[in-house]
């Protein structure tokens, strides 16, 4: 082998061998213990300018107008780089990318640039100090995509404050100015999971548009739309619920269609609203319940007495077996007479006698719930408030200004998503909404909203285009510079301009 020595050579002790220890040809060496071992330099340097050497290497490159050091190979890889403590590939740069990777194969299989790890490392990473640690853009196709064949995450985001207690963003961060922000899909289980440690909540959303929509909206094809569950008691917290919906000038709750309850239902007041039956289109007619501290059950109906003006009315089959202290009303219809029950309820049936005989009586009977699961949750008339809700009230607006809710509206939350200067502005207009705060100053906010997020996503859309047309110039430049293959022997084409090798062929 020839060994070229330069202007300050050194030994460095070192030789081109094997894995084996065994010496391998090779067709220049260069070697120093003190400096580079080879240097290249292509291109006119304007005068003023330096390209330093900091540090040296074994081979270094310098270039002013095209690449310092190019590796190309046909059939294996163009460039390798191996290090047993530190990087084995480095790239740096001032302006630009620090590593640009590039193919030209027309199967996805192909990759600009691949990392992997056979052990415990990570095959790609990407860390800096104040801007995204990495970034994946893509005009047409997908522009991150993460894939694990084990138990692991896919993709995995994670954020913390920062040291002096700085708040943290999102771990995982999804926007989109026509489409949906985050999109999650499980062909097993679930499609989205959340889980909180904190006083936050295990999902949080905000619709903050005046166009139709809603915080939530749960959809289920056979199973159930919207589940909730909690494990804590109303009597160490009442202001807690399974499923709790608060409104400020609407209805807390609305449902279209059967609602089944298996336990106590507490209210301050009801009724029923059904469209008017005289006038249908233009009125709505409404009852409310009959309330009573029992738990009662009403039959009535009408019965004629027998010329001897004894009836027998028959209650249903059950109705022993449900009620107890049993009341009864009659009502003589048509006529004067006296009416009386000549024998209670017995076999589910009682009898009435009237006098005269062949009279229409109205009854009504009363009974109380006897059931198990009555005698179980009878209902405390009258009950000391627990500790927690004293000095509260369920209807604070009627008892003064100062009176304390005992269930207060949830603190208002503005997300992360909303513009920075906007969330002071956003919260203490949610908060005011339904006292002081007017539609009009709502509505306001609304579209104040909108045109922030719709600024911010025309600069990203900017600096998207910028990219992507700085990403397709250095494309264009590494592919007029790429040899191209030759059909002879398998050996590329030169990339030497044709004047330059017309004077080396002299």
């Amino acid at each position: 082998m020839a060994q070229i020595k330069g202007f300050d050579p050194a030994v460095s002790n070192q030789r081109p061998e094997d894995t084996g220890g065994n010496v391998v040809p090779v067709g220049v060496w260069g070697d120093s213990d003190v400096g580079g071992g080879v240097f290249g330099s292509s291109g006119n340097l304007p005068q003023g300018n330096v390209i330093p050497i900091d540090p040296p290497a074994g081979v270094e490159g310098h270039g002013v107008d095209g690449p310092g050091v190019v590796g190309r190979s046909l059939n294996d890889t163009g460039t390798v780089g191996e290090a047993l403590q530190s990087p084995g590939v480095m790239g740096r740069s001032t302006s630009a990318s620090g590593v640009l990777g590039v193919t030209f194969s027309p199967d996805d299989g192909a990759h600009g640039v691949f990392g992997s790890s056979t052990t415990g490392g990570n095959g790609v990473t990407g860390f800096v100090g104040g801007a995204t640690g990495t970034i994946g853009s893509s005009i047409r196709g997908i522009g991150v995509r993460g894939t694990t064949g084990t138990g692991a995450a896919g993709v995995l985001g994670q954020s913390f404050g920062g040291s002096s207690g700085g708040a943290a963003g999102p771990a995982v961060r999804g926007t989109s100015d026509v489409a949906v922000g985050v999109s999650g899909v499980s062909g097993a289980t679930d499609a989205t999971q959340a889980l909180c440690f904190g006083s936050g909540y295990g999902h949080f959303s905000l619709h903050f548009s005046a166009e139709p929509g809603g915080g939530v909206l749960g959809v289920s094809v056979l199973g159930s739309g919207v589940e909730g569950s909690t494990f804590a008691s109303v009597r160490n917290n009442p202001d807690v619920a399974a499923v709790r919906g608060q409104s400020a000038n609407g209805w807390a709750g609305l449902f279209v269609g059967r609602v089944r309850v298996t336990g106590a239902l507490q209210k301050a007041g009801g009724g029923f609203i059904i469209d008017h039956p005289t006038d249908p289109e233009n009125r709505y007619l409404s009852h409310s319940f009959v309330e009573s501290p029992e738990m009662l059950n009403v039959y009535s109906g009408t019965v004629t007495t027998n010329r001897d003006g004894l009836a027998t009315v028959k209650l249903p089959a059950y109705f022993e077996s449900l009620n107890t202290d049993f009341r009864y009303q009659l009502t003589v219809v048509g006529q004067l007479a006296t009416a009386a029950v000549v024998e209670e309820v017995k076999d589910n049936a009682f009898t009435i006698q009237t006098e005269p005989g062949r009279v229409k009586v109205c009854w009504q009977v009363t009974g109380v719930r006897a059931d198990r699961w009555a005698q179980a949750n009878r209902i405390p008339v009258e009950e000391s408030k627990p500790r927690a809700e004293r000095g509260t009230y369920l209807h604070p607006e009627l008892f003064g200004r100062k009176a304390s809710a005992s269930h207060p509206a949830p603190a208002v939350r503005t997300p992360d998503g909303l513009p920075r200067d906007l969330r002071r502005d956003v919260a203490s207009g949610l908060s005011a909404a339904g006292r002081d705060a007017t539609v009009r100053d709502v509505r306001k906010l609304l579209t104040q909203a909108r045109k922030n997020f719709d600024a911010d996503t025309a600069r990203e859309r900017t600096r998207f285009d910028a990219e992507w047309a700085a990403v397709q110039e250095a494309i264009a430049a590494v592919a007029a510079a790429a040899p191209s293959r030759s059909r002879g022997r398998g050996r590329s084409k030169s990339s030497t301009p044709p004047r330059q090798r017309r004077a080396r062929r002299r």
